[in-house]
């Protein structure tokens, strides 16, 4: 299980920005694991910065420690985990489910933003920051 897991699946319940959950996801990964560097690349932004991350984790002496594909339970291609490392190596068994544990919850993520998104209950605010509406108002306020 990730570390903090149970704050994480709240803030994907309450529809938190999603730039906000996958970069919580990474941090709590690579807390976890440590000596490790992770990023969440959605599909829509996948081929032009695959390319242009692993260039600059190798500038930086950095490895692909692990690469997992982000999956709908439909098989549709939502993004990629990307995790990189100091030091060439592979993940161990326990490293590995914190890592597939780490995609199923952006995949969680994704989802549920891709369908409020696609519901139209996503309104924008004065900051520019995304919250799920209600009747009663916005669940996030600036």
């Amino acid at each position: 299980m990730l570390v903090g897991e149970k704050s994480l699946l709240d803030l994907i319940s309450t529809g938190a920005p999603l730039a906000y959950v996958l970069d919580m996801l990474c941090s709590a990964l690579n807390l976890q694991m440590g000596n490790v560097v992770s990023l969440v690349l959605l599909s829509d932004d996948e081929e032009h910065a695959t390319l242009t991350i692993a260039q600059s984790a190798a500038h930086f002496g950095l490895s692909v420690f692990r690469c997992v594909a982000i999956v709908s339970p439909s098989e549709e291609l939502l993004g990629t985990l990307e995790v990189y490392c100091c030091f060439p190596g592979t993940p161990t068994p326990s490293e590995d489910k914190l890592i597939e544990r780490t995609a199923h919850l952006a995949a969680l993520a994704i989802q549920g933003h891709i369908h409020e998104r696609d519901s139209g209950s996503l309104s924008y605010h004065r900051n520019g920051a995304m919250g799920r509406s209600s009747p009663r108002g916005p669940l996030f306020k600036n």
